[in-house]
């Protein structure tokens, strides 16, 4: 059972699938499954530019993200932002690829052919918690 931040912090760096919830324009709500990183007590989701997920968070801010097992917990409720910031954006982008142990070919492109490092047609969504939830 989790009990403090720091246990929160290392159960968030060993796990590798949360669900992200965001909320469309009619109020729906909109859950996926996606690989992130943690990072001083914020997530960060590398995405498609054009993703649900992202035209949500530029529309309304609200989001959730749910990791678990079958003991542990944690929820962590806040708001969403695109980084926009070019370095932040490598940096976070990083941290998805060491955290994944993802393999680059020349072109910078992962094995789907996805070029992680294009802000043209990648994002990084950081969500700030207003709420950290956790058993």
């Amino acid at each position: 059972m989790l009990k403090s931040l720091d246990d929160v912090a290392d159960f968030m760096k060993r796990r590798r699938i949360a669900s992200f919830a965001t909320v469309d324009t009619k109020g729906k709500p909109h859950v996926v499954p996606v690989w992130y990183t943690y990072h001083d007590g914020k997530v960060f989701v590398q995405t498609d530019r054009n993703s649900a997920k992202v035209r949500n968070i530029e529309k309304n801010k609200n989001a959730a993200v749910a990791v678990y097992n079958a003991e542990e917990a944690v929820i962590i409720k806040g708001e969403g932002r695109i980084i926009e910031d070019k370095e932040e954006f490598i940096k976070r982008t990083q941290q998805h690829i060491n955290k994944y142990r993802l393999k680059l070919d020349e072109q910078g492109r992962d094995s789907m052919g996805i070029q992680l490092y294009n802000s043209n047609i990648r994002c990084v969504v950081e969500i700030i918690p207003k709420k950290i939830l956790f058993w």
